[in-house]
């Protein structure tokens, strides 16, 4: 719901980082602070504007995962090199992500990317690329505009809310390491505002 995210942002805004670390950790910082801000678009567009501007939200999913997933990597996996490549080149190396990220706790025992590539990932591209899943939601209807399915907001909705929670839970875990208090305090905070039954959803 709106109020979660709403919660989950504030918690988040108490978390910081100390001066003179590395880029990576600044770089990973801001690529998840991406994606939560996609997630809050999402939830605010479909709450405030419905179904009229649900084609925006759903054309998010993808830029929303794809922030988590190279914010996790860069700050789980990459390189001082790599991530000085990326800030000047902006290249990451052609390697398989969602595998480097997957052989590292915690996501050795919670494999979102590559569950979430083999299981959405395509329909993701075609919403953000106005291919042909976002043309077929916009000419169901009696006129051409959107008219995705109602259950299917509501996936959306919980699978960004999901993300956004993931999202600070990673946060944490990367200020937590410098502040090991305060992110044990947030950490606490944010699992009493995370429903039980939400997990990211991989479709």
């Amino acid at each position: 719901t709106a109020g979660t995210l709403n919660a989950a942002g504030v918690l988040a805004n108490r978390l910081s980082l100390p001066a003179g670390l590395p880029d990576k950790y600044m770089v990973a910082w801001t690529l998840h602070r991406v994606s939560f801000d996609h997630a809050a678009s999402i939830n605010s567009l479909l709450y405030h504007h419905g179904i009229e501007l649900s084609g925006s939200a759903f054309a998010l999913l993808r830029p929303m995962n794809e922030a988590l997933k190279r914010g996790a990597w860069i700050a789980l996996c990459a390189t001082d090199d790599q991530v000085q490549t990326f800030i000047t080149k902006d290249k990451l190396p052609k390697v398989n992500l969602a595998e480097q990220i997957e052989q590292v706790p915690p996501f050795d025992e919670f494999p979102l990317f590559s569950k979430q590539h083999a299981n959405a990932w395509d329909k993701f591209h075609s919403f953000t690329h106005a291919g042909s899943q976002m043309v077929g939601a916009y000419t169901q209807g009696e006129s051409v505009g959107p008219a995705f399915q109602p259950e299917l907001i509501i996936e959306v909705l919980n699978h960004a809310e999901a993300i956004a929670m993931m999202v600070v839970q990673i946060m944490v875990m990367i200020a937590g390491d410098f502040d090991p208090d305060l992110g044990h305090a947030v950490l606490g905070e944010l699992n009493e505002i995370i429903p039980v039954a939400k997990r990211p959803q991989e479709s």
